[in-house]
């Protein structure tokens, strides 16, 4: 997925700025998509040339004034043009670069890779936290935004995440498990 529509998508609920953005990124899609705050303020700049958002400036009582972005109709056209894009081709996790290191770990042996599946065992369980606390935030969104419209919809995607978390922790535990029945010790 690229940024911008993540942005087209949420500045659809309600004009904000590039600052709110990134907190709701990073409150509630933060387990399938995270952003910096330069990007955000980037793909903002570019979106704005695009025609796809317009900004303003407006005064703010907690300090420097801030720039506010809109999507247009056209944002809004580009937007419902990728979502309605065909699906079938867009790629979930075609590339695992944690799971290639565990597939040529005969190179270091079982000792270490036990250690290092102790050490992702408990990101998962961080993860699942995460998750946690991200739908803990959906009242707090759904009162400041009024969006109920949106719930359902970020529902299910949080219920994907919980699905992922949660075989991945399996996986890990179950694999720890093989290693020491094997006899292998972290270092």
């Amino acid at each position: 997925m690229s940024l911008h529509f993540g942005l087209l998508g949420l500045l659809k609920i309600c004009p904000m700025s590039g600052y709110d953005l990134k907190k709701i990124f990073d409150e509630s899609v933060n387990f399938f998509w995270s952003a910096q705050i330069s990007q955000i303020y980037r793909e903002l700049k570019a979106l704005e040339r695009a025609g796809c958002v317009v900004s303003t400036t407006e005064a703010s009582s907690a300090g420097p004034n801030k720039r506010i972005y809109r999507i247009t109709e056209s944002g809004k056209a580009r937007l419902k043009e990728w979502l309605l894009d065909d699906t079938r081709e867009i790629g979930e996790d075609d590339r695992n670069e944690f799971l290639m290191r565990v597939f040529l770990s005969s190179s270091i042996g079982g000792n270490e890779l036990l250690g290092i599946l102790r050490k992702r065992l408990a990101k998962y369980r961080n993860d699942l936290e995460r998750l946690n606390t991200s739908e803990s935030n959906i009242p707090k969104y759904q009162e400041k935004f009024d969006i109920e419209s949106e719930r359902l919809f970020w529902m299910i995607s949080l219920r994907r995440g919980y699905h992922d978390v949660q075989s991945h922790i399996r996986w890990a535990e179950e694999s720890i498990r093989f290693l020491e029945d094997q006899g292998y010790r972290a270092p």
